[in-house]
């Protein structure tokens, strides 16, 4: 073989070991840089350090994958306001974390996995008092411009019809110090930033759990790179021991210290803590699936969380609502009432003659001597009213029978026959005309008295003790104002009352805890009964204190659920008509009074008994130092 030949050979073979490693790399025809968006105020994910260089959990995340795919970058910074339009015009391709609505999947194309998630937070500044929601009524409240969060938030007092002033700001820096300042009450922005800012304090209001991802804009032309970098990062999250988890743990997992000077001695103490660390790495990765449980649990756990939180926020403002309204409808009921009593008062018979006024009086006075069942059966009130005039007059029974139905007068006497006798056609006529009238007035009568007892009942069950402060209440009134709620299905026909409770004496308590104990207890009665059954509420006192016992006969508690009844969350409800926080709750604020809540169920139904310490009764006579409790 010639020289020249094997030179020839052996330029070939150089070439394929320098192009094979090439060959297993993906290669990006790039005709310009990708841009990558960066909000500058965002840490500890994404932020602009003191010497002008990005940084962040998330800047160091994606370029480190960026320089593994060698992809060729650089950054554009600005505050998200900024960033945005220039995204959806694919000005700018990349972008970190954005949370996913169906408008902006017409303008982004979204990663199939989350890289954070969280929910949205209300924070005050330092040494700020805020007790309730409720508080921020009238507040002004500062969010971030086209920020996910603030919508939410918009969104969330909005459903609880609290008035509040929104204030918009360009980023995240000016609205916390616009926050600390007093400029504005509060901010609202994702825990995350949050959590890490020290300049303000986070509360306790929290809404809407989100889950945010990486972004490429529908206009970019780097799809190809946009979906290695998304493999790339599945890749990581998959493998334990990759960069991803030790960047998490440095950004995530406690405050980020820098060292510009390394002593040797120092260095030799780092490889010591290294191999004693790898005695640890073992445990650690049977470990790291349990976190990654209980971190989907607790993803769980926030949106339960945030949904109980809006409940109890809305059932509040419902409670005030429905309050106000039965204030306001008491007024124009006793008006109307008064008015009605007033027209039956002043009907008169003018046109009849004096001698036969008394005659109509005394028709009149026997009107309605009857039971309303009675009444409502028009033919065994004719055979009654017959079979009560043969023994009278039985010669005029069958004339007599239908002019005393028609009357009302369903126990005719001697008079009511002699009267009728002799009665002249006007004075019939006046008769019958004044009884359709006070007919109409009965009934007008029961009507407004059952609108006053369902006013009545709602104010009971509306009351609330904003300050915590224990009154003076009638435990009886407010088993009756459940009761009057539960009035549709309470009847002989379907859920009979078998009442025990009236001689219960007025009880120092928190009012409106204790009517959410008798609500969540009855309620759950008549839902096990469903169309028929007995509900019985018996009352005693003792020398421990009293004691109300509200007894079913439905089902049954299952024996395999009796144990885990009184557990937050636990139902057996289907999905969507139960929280599961009724009987937890019941039971809690039971121990808030030093008091116990218990059961008894068999096939044949079911006992909840409360009993409640002596300390709390209030005797008749006794003077009281504390707040009564007034439902007029």
């Amino acid at each position: 073989m010639s020289r020249t030949l094997r030179i020839a050979r052996l330029i070939q073979v150089s070439l394929l070991l320098v192009l094979f490693p090439a060959a297993t790399m993906p290669v990006f025809a790039q005709t310009r840089k990708l841009v990558y968006g960066l909000v500058p105020n965002s840490p500890p994910t994404t932020y602009v350090d003191a010497s002008g260089k990005p940084t962040g959990f998330f800047i160091e995340l994606y370029t480190r994958i960026m320089d593994d795919l060698d992809i060729d970058y650089e950054f554009s910074v600005a505050t998200f306001a900024e960033l945005y339009p220039r995204m959806v015009s694919g000005e700018i391709d990349f972008f970190t974390t954005l949370v996913k609505t169906p408008e902006r999947e017409d303008s982004f194309r979204f990663a199939d996995t989350a890289v954070s998630a969280g929910w949205g937070q209300l924070f005050v500044a330092s040494r700020t008092e805020l007790l309730s929601v409720l508080d921020l009524q009238n507040r002004t409240i500062g969010v971030v411009t086209d920020d996910r969060n603030g919508a939410n938030f918009r969104t969330y007092i909005d459903s609880l019809a609290i008035p509040c002033t929104i204030v918009e700001y360009a980023d995240f820096e000016r609205l916390v110090q616009a926050v600390s300042s007093g400029e504005v009450f509060g901010g609202v922005q994702s825990n995350w930033f949050v959590a890490a800012e020290k300049r303000v304090q986070p509360t306790t209001i929290v809404f809407a759990p989100f889950r945010s991802y990486p972004v490429l804009s529908l206009q970019s032309p780097f799809k190809s790179e946009f979906n290695a970098i998304i493999e790339r990062y599945s890749d990581l999250l998959a493998d334990p021991d990759s960069y991803y988890y030790k960047l998490q743990t440095e950004w995530l997992g406690h405050e980020r210290t820098e060292t510009t000077i390394v002593p040797a001695w120092l260095i030799a103490m780092l490889a010591t803590l290294l191999i004693t660390s790898g005695l640890a790495l073992f445990v650690i990765r049977l470990l790291t699936g349990r976190l990654r449980m209980a971190n989907r649990d607790l993803e769980r756990k926030i949106t339960e969380r945030t949904d109980l939180l809006v409940r109890s926020e809305k059932l509040a403002a419902l409670g005030t609502l429905v309050a106000g309204i039965a204030h306001e409808f008491n007024t124009p009921l006793h008006v109307i009432m008064a008015s009605l009593d007033t027209l039956r008062t002043t009907t008169g018979h003018d046109g009849i003659p004096a001698d036969e006024t008394s005659a109509l009086e005394y028709l009149l006075a026997h009107r309605g001597q009857h039971v309303p069942e009675a009444r409502a059966d028009s033919r065994g009130r004719l055979r009654a009213i017959h079979a009560r005039l043969v023994n009278l007059v039985p010669a005029d029974a069958d004339r007599l029978a239908p002019v005393c139905s028609e009357l009302g007068i369903l126990e005719p006497d001697a008079e009511v026959v002699s009267i009728l006798k002799k009665a002249s056609p006007e004075l019939l006529s006046e008769v019958r005309t004044l009884t359709v009238r006070l007919d109409t007035f009965d009934a007008a009568s029961l009507a407004l008295d059952r609108m006053g007892s369902i006013i009545r009942a709602l104010r009971i069950y509306a009351h609330r003790d904003q300050k915590g402060e224990a009154v003076a209440v009638s435990l009886a009134l407010q088993i009756d104002s459940v009761l009057t709620l539960f009035s549709d299905r309470l009847s002989d026909d379907g859920i009979r009352v078998v009442a025990g409770y009236g001689s219960l004496p007025e009880y120092r308590c928190f009012a409106d805890q204790l009517q959410q104990v008798w609500m969540n207890i009855i309620s759950n009665a008549v839902e096990a009964m469903g169309e028929q059954g007995v509900l019985s509420i018996v009352a005693r006192r003792d020398e421990a204190g009293l004691c109300v016992s509200i007894t079913d006969t439905g089902p049954g508690i299952q024996p395999e659920h009796r144990d885990a009844i009184f557990e937050p969350f636990f139902t057996t409800k289907s999905e969507g008509t139960g929280t599961g926080l009724g009987l937890s709750t019941a039971s809690e604020i039971i121990k808030t009074h030093r008091g116990t809540l218990e059961f008894d169920s068999s096939p044949a139904g079911t006992t909840f008994t409360v009993r409640l310490p002596s300390a709390g009764i209030i005797e008749p006579g006794t003077v009281m130092e504390f707040k009564e409790s007034g439902y007029a």
